[in-house]
């Protein structure tokens, strides 16, 4: 009488590969060890990229502020006559940098080089006002405005805005962004 068969060896050889395959796949389909440490791994880069994201915007949210305060403080000046003429830039941007400094900390690096100044100023006219109509905003090239300053005097309508270009710490696409505050207003009759 012929020996039977065992189910193992009725196969054919090339087939018992592909028994192995299959058994070795259900057990990595049931094993669960690593499993956390390897989503750990797959998200944290997604999880830092966000928090340093969150930290970057504040930074520049209190860079944005600081620059908004020293604009205000500018514009007060100037409207009492406190700058007066058309060489006052160098003293308005020193007395903006000191203001932009908070014990010591300093959100705009390299102030007195990379805050950028531009005044525009027109007489008023009559009606008053009509000066504001003949206001610019500065042009802006490569991310920078172009500093200009214009004659200020008593009863003159005045364009003041400040520019900074935020640098990034992550390195997102060109690096920085600028960062603007203006504020138009009309010159005391000092």
């Amino acid at each position: 009488m012929a020996e039977a068969l065992k189910p193992r060896d009725a196969l054919p050889e090339e087939t018992q590969p592909m028994r192995f395959a299959r058994s070795a796949m259900g057990r990595l389909r049931r094993a669960e060890r690593g499993v956390t440490a390897i989503e750990f791994v797959l998200t944290l880069p997604f999880f830092l990229a966000f928090v340093f994201m969150i930290f970057e915007l504040g930074m520049m949210f209190a860079a944005q502020e600081m620059l908004d305060s020293a604009a205000r403080d500018a514009a007060r000046a100037i409207r009492i006559g406190t700058y007066a003429g058309s060489s006052y830039a160098s003293t308005v941007k020193a007395a903006i940098c000191s203001n932009v400094t908070s014990n010591g900390f300093n959100l705009i690096q390299s102030c007195s080089t990379s805050l950028k100044l531009y005044v525009s100023a027109s007489g008023s006219g009559s009606p008053t006002g009509v000066g504001f109509t003949k206001l610019t905003t500065a042009p802006v090239t490569a991310g920078v405005i172009t500093e200009a300053q214009g004659t200020l005097a008593a009863k003159t309508d005045v364009l003041l805005e400040l520019g900074y270009s935020f640098p990034w710490l992550i390195g997102v696409g060109s690096g920085s962004t600028l960062l603007t505050s203006i504020i138009v207003f009309q010159t005391e009759p000092y």
